[in-house]
Order: C-alpha cells, then structure tokens, then sequence
C-alpha cells in the first residue's frame, strides 16, 4: 500500500517496512498487541499548536507529551494540543492515523530523543491499520526532525 508517508520515504530513498493489522480500537495498544511489537517501541504522532502554528510531537505509547518541554525545544512561549477538529485540515491525515510524514504542508516535527536508542520505531504510515518501522535516523532525515527530551519525567 502506498501513502504519502511511504512516497517520501520512496522519493528520498530511506528504507522502511510496512506491517498492517485489523484495526478496531485505533489506539497505540492496539498496535503493540497485534503487531507483537514493545510498547516502547510504538510511537504516536500527536497534532499541537502555538497560536496559529503546528507542529507534531512524536513520542512512546508508554509517554505522555509535556506541553512545557515541547515549548521550550520549539522556541515558543506556549504549546497546547490542536483541536481535534483542525487534524484532517492542517494534516490531510484522519484522526488515529496521522504520520509525522507526507502531510499537506510541511510541520514542525520533534521526535522524543528516547526513540535514538531504538533499533527500529513504528510509526503510523498515514492510514488506519498501517504502521511504518523505520530506523529513527531514517525518520529525522525524512521528516527534518529534532530529537528532544519532550516526554514528561516519570
């Protein structure tokens, strides 16, 4: 199957391999339990904003996003997450399958600098019941990432 994410990914000649699964609860365990991936190797894409600019946060299935961290790696005084309303629009992904690549326009991506120490991460490819594993490295390239502690402590 072919996305926008994957056609990046083809363009700029990074490797990658797709896995689909029967998707019904759209949720980051899901994945985990049907692709028998670790939990803290699935990540999700999540939409923010700062007035009227986007970025996308990517971080674990085990993490939760701090809005204060993402500020301060973004450079703005406040960040807060986007309407879910506003997805498909600023996007062109549906809510549950948003990829950090190939979107309508170009974002801001910041990946949770846990993801370095991984072999390979999964992400979503940007349809319901598809999941890229990339290598991190591959997925900064593509999306011109940064890496930042963006995750909350525990």
């Amino acid at each position: 199957m072919r996305t926008p994410a994957t056609d990046m990914l083809e363009r700029q000649k990074l490797g990658y391999e797709l896995r689909s699964y029967d998707e019904v609860e759209k949720t980051a365990e899901e994945v985990v339990q049907k692709l028998a991936l670790p939990a803290e190797c699935v990540f999700k894409t999540l939409l923010v904003q700062s007035g009227r600019d986007f970025a996308f946060a990517v971080i674990a299935s085990t993490q939760q996003l701090s809005l204060r961290r993402l500020a301060r790696a973004w450079g703005k005084p406040a960040v807060e997450m986007a309407d879910p309303r506003d997805i498909q629009r600023v996007t062109g992904y549906v809510r549950g399958s948003v990829s950090p690549l190939g979107g309508r326009r170009p974002i801001p991506v910041f990946i949770d600098e846990s993801a370095q120490s991984l072999e390979v991460m999964a992400v979503s490819a940007g349809a319901r019941g598809i999941e890229l594993l990339i290598r991190p490295s591959n997925l900064q390239a593509a999306a011109q990432a940064v890496f930042s502690a963006i995750a909350q402590e525990d």
